[in-house]
């Protein structure tokens, strides 16, 4: 109905040559499309997440739940991030965010192989020390 509406707003502002208005109409056609889509786009993202959910949860693993819910959540972050930049509502801020967890991320990585293989990495080096001094 409000598709209609609108189009037979600009339609009404055209004939009666209020150049203005058809602007601002066309201008809130153009932003209810975009929503529109990014409502579409998270419908399909939350449809992924839950059937992602189902699929992981019914493997009889011991942490099979923590993994769905653990995928669920990631799949409505990302679809929500891409929902979000297709209306067009904070880019900037969504880019940043995903920057940030990326960087984070690759960061816990860095820090747990460190801390974790640290033993290993020292017998590494004390084999090689070893070899240079003989």
């Amino acid at each position: 109905m409000v598709g209609i509406f609108l189009f037979g707003a600009v339609t009404a502002t055209e004939i009666l040559q209020l150049d203005q208005l058809t602007l601002i109409v066309r201008a809130v056609m153009e932003i209810a499309a975009q929503v529109l889509v990014g409502v579409v786009i998270f419908a399909i993202g939350l449809y992924v997440a839950n059937l992602a959910f189902r699929l992981i949860k019914s493997s009889s693993s011991a942490s099979s739940n923590t993994l769905a819910q653990a995928a669920r959540i990631a799949i409505l972050a990302f679809v929500g991030a891409l929902a979000l930049g297709q209306m067009g509502v904070a880019t900037n801020i969504v880019n940043l965010a995903f920057g940030l967890l990326l960087g984070a991320v690759a960061v816990a990585i860095a820090i747990a192989f460190g801390l974790g293989g640290r033993d290993v990495a020292n017998e590494e080096l004390r084999n090689w020390v070893n070899h240079l001094k003989r």
